[in-house]
């Protein structure tokens, strides 16, 4: 038997409870089908490698992985009941393949999915068509057009997550989350996050960009120039954007004490304090 694995993720709304789908499809014709055996289920916690939820489930589903149709499985995930991050694994057996899927699942808070809307109409200008009246001319019911938009919230969420290490890696360094980061200085964020869309959508560009030349008749597909040309002024902004968000965090002084064989009495402490330090303490103090 041969293993056919895949990989994924998704994000859910914090403490709300949603359903999980996978499906089954036979790696020769593309078709949804049901597993010739017993499959497995496993909800593995990242943090401490070890599975929180699990269950065999037949053909025809079990208690916790429900059988919707043909091929097609839920799990309901409980965000509230597991808060963490997480590898929901299903391994599917077929008559002469298993199918391995693990999918990256996480929950996170309202404020980052506010932020994923603010962030969508920076990098999602136009949908996407996924069909045509030739592809369901034979489909009764079917929309001639279905449209989709390029980037759902889980890349929103995840280039979101990416861009708040770019500002945490400009020193000073910091440590600042999605979700304590200053809402006043939101336009960074996008900033950051918007960088690290466009640098997975010039990747992109690379492998799908064209160039055809015959009898003097030319065709030339290029959005990595163009992709690239924004890049350079976006980077440019952010660069000065986020030195001047990140004098928010500089040091307030260092103290050092050098304990001697005299004790405590015989320390020297040597500080280092920063420039404003004195005014901003007697204005305080209200001299």
């Amino acid at each position: 038997m041969s293993l056919i694995a895949t990989t994924d993720f998704d994000v859910f709304k914090r403490n709300q409870t949603e359903s999980m789908s996978i499906e089954v499809r036979n790696p020769i014709n593309n078709v949804l089908t049901d597993p010739t055996g017993n499959s497995t289920f496993k909800l593995i916690d990242i943090a401490d490698d070890v599975a929180k939820d699990s269950e065999t489930f037949s053909p025809t589903g079990g208690t916790k992985v429900v059988r919707k149709s043909v091929g097609l499985f839920q799990y309901t995930f409980n965000a509230a009941t597991f808060p963490n991050e997480y590898i929901a694994s299903f391994r599917c057996p077929l008559s002469s393949d298993i199918i391995n899927t693990d999918i990256y699942v996480k929950s996170v808070s309202a404020k980052q999915f506010m932020y994923a809307a603010m962030l969508k109409p920076q990098v999602d200008k136009a949908r996407k068509s996924v069909s045509d009246d030739i592809e369901n001319m034979d489909n009764a019911g079917e929309p001639t057009i279905r449209f989709f938009y390029g980037y759902d919230t889980s890349h929103l969420i995840f280039y979101l997550e990416r861009g708040v290490q770019y500002i945490n890696a400009v020193p000073p360094y910091t440590a600042l989350g999605i979700d304590d980061f200053p809402v006043n200085y939101g336009t960074v964020l996008i900033d950051a996050a918007v960088i690290a869309a466009l640098e997975s959508q010039g990747i992109f560009a690379i492998d799908t960009d064209y160039n055809y030349s015959l009898g003097g008749n030319s065709l030339v597909i290029d959005h990595f120039t163009k992709l690239s040309s924004m890049m350079s002024t976006l980077i440019a902004r952010f660069d000065k954007s986020v030195v001047s968000f990140k004098q928010l965090y500089r040091s307030r002084g260092i103290v050092l004490y050098q304990f001697l064989p005299g004790g405590i009495r015989a320390a020297r402490q040597l500080s280092a304090m920063p420039g404003g330090f004195w005014s901003r303490m007697l204005s305080g103090a209200g001299y």
